[in-house]
């Protein structure tokens, strides 16, 4: 029954974050066709600034670490009280409305090579972030819920929580540290 239930956090979360990425696509694509005049007036991707550029992996990583955990570790403290489930949902929703706005800024302004090198950026470690995001948001909401429960919350859910959360964690330094090892090896292999 837990399992199942842990998968049903998991799959809302996922079509949360679909959503969110579905609604960022269409309010830019909606932008571009009202009030801008041509596509390419969006600056977000600019390939031509990476190629020849030698990229520190120790930098990135030290970067990456600050950036990537410190919402993680927000989470964690909202995870704790009776308003988790809201910040995982408005955590998840917010990033999926971020990574569908810049693929409509790739899309605009590259075209499909734009879409493509959208879709480079982001491998692997784009599946380690989501399975993180998404651990970390059912652990939120798991535990918002349990602070509900009459009986209150028990050391079993502090601990289940920690062991989730920590999981998640793990999940998210892995992915760190494939963007900033791997993923620039691999774009300067392709590109």
């Amino acid at each position: 029954m837990r399992e199942r239930d842990e998968n049903a956090y998991i799959r809302f979360f996922a079509l949360w974050f679909a959503a969110g990425m579905t609604l960022g696509v269409l309010l830019l694509l909606a932008a571009s066709h009202t009030g801008m005049k041509e596509g390419n007036s969006v600056r977000l991707f600019q390939a031509e600034a990476f190629f020849g550029r030698k990229i520190s992996a120790k930098a990135c990583f030290s970067y990456l670490l600050k950036v990537r955990l410190a919402p993680a570790f927000a989470g964690l403290l909202f995870g704790l009280t009776a308003i988790g489930a809201y910040f995982a949902t408005a955590a998840v929703w917010a990033y999926g409305f971020l990574c569908g706005v810049f693929l409509s800024a790739a899309y605009l302004q590259n075209g499909m090579a734009g879409f493509l090198f959208f879709f480079l950026a982001l491998f692997p470690q784009i599946f380690l972030y989501l399975a993180a995001l998404f651990l970390m948001a059912a652990a939120c909401s798991r535990m918002a819920e349990t602070n509900h429960l009459a009986g209150g919350i028990q050391k079993k859910e502090y601990f289940c929580f920690g062991v989730r959360y920590f999981f998640a964690l793990i999940l998210l330094l892995w992915g760190i540290l494939l963007e900033s090892y791997v993923n620039p090896w691999f774009l300067a292999k392709i590109l």
